[in-house]
């Protein structure tokens, strides 16, 4: 809260995919929710990807979608956000049992685990069906099995140029 005091009176627009958000930081450095502004000092743009993955992701999926925030103003301020923001844990679930209730917040984040979840396994299944295709059906592209019988059948061959041109020097030494 130190380091956001001394950035008092700036306002953040976060713009997310349900919304915006506007906050100004009070002089204690705490952040104050206000209704609109007019010219914000940053502006944080995160798409529904992006909020996904910060939403539950692994850490290194979450640096990922910091990453592809898109950042409008005040860079000392972004850079500051950006390290706080990878210091702290959002408790989601608790933050949005106090609008809904303990139970309606804890179904609400498991179905939504279970909907990213999901989702991540459509694009898995999608992807290895595409492949499949690709490689099976229109032999555009080897497999993995193929790829590695060819890779072998090479080295075979390559061994056998070797051992064949060694003879011929011997042959050609000899005549």
């Amino acid at each position: 809260m130190g380091e956001l005091a001394r950035h008092a009176g700036k306002v953040i627009l976060l713009s997310l995919p349900i919304g915006q958000l506007f906050f100004e930081i009070a002089p204690e450095g705490s952040l104050l929710a206000l209704t609109h502004a007019d010219t914000p000092s940053l502006e944080l743009e995160v798409s529904p990807e992006a909020l996904s993955a910060l939403a539950g992701g692994p850490g290194n999926l979450r640096e990922q979608a910091m990453k592809s925030v898109r950042i409008t103003g005040d860079a000392d301020l972004a850079q500051l956000l950006g390290r706080l923001a990878g210091q702290i844990r959002w408790e989601y679930e608790e933050d949005l049992a106090r609008f809904i209730g303990d139970a309606p917040a804890n179904f609400a984040v498991r179905q939504g685990k279970k909907f990213i979840s999901a989702g991540k396994s459509a694009a898995t299944d999608l992807i290895e069906n595409v492949i499949e295709y690709v490689s099976e059906e229109r032999k555009v592209l080897l497999n993995k099995r193929d790829f590695l019988i060819r890779k072998n059948e090479l080295n075979v061959l390559r061994d056998a140029v070797d051992r064949l041109e060694k003879r011929i020097q011997i042959l050609e030494r000899k005549g």
